[in-house]
């Protein structure tokens, strides 16, 4: 089960590598990960898959439903 904390350190990770770190380094399931800029989008989808797990993922309107 995802964590606060790990979404936390996910999010500035990101927030590292896009303002110009070569790497960044989290935990992640008891083990050090490194994310680098070829690996943008897996830090990407990491986070969104930690937002899902928490309840924070965008949710989308059932289909036909208008607000």
């Amino acid at each position: 089960m995802a964590t606060q904390q790990q979404l936390t350190e996910a999010r500035d990770a990101l927030h590292q590598l896009i303002v110009g770190k070569k790497a960044v380094k989290i935990q992640k399931e008891g083990r050090m990960v490194e994310f680098t800029p070829t690996t943008r989008r897996d830090l990407e989808q990491y986070i969104k898959q930690l937002e899902i797990e928490l309840g924070l993922g965008n949710r989308r309107r059932p289909i036909g439903v208008r607000l």
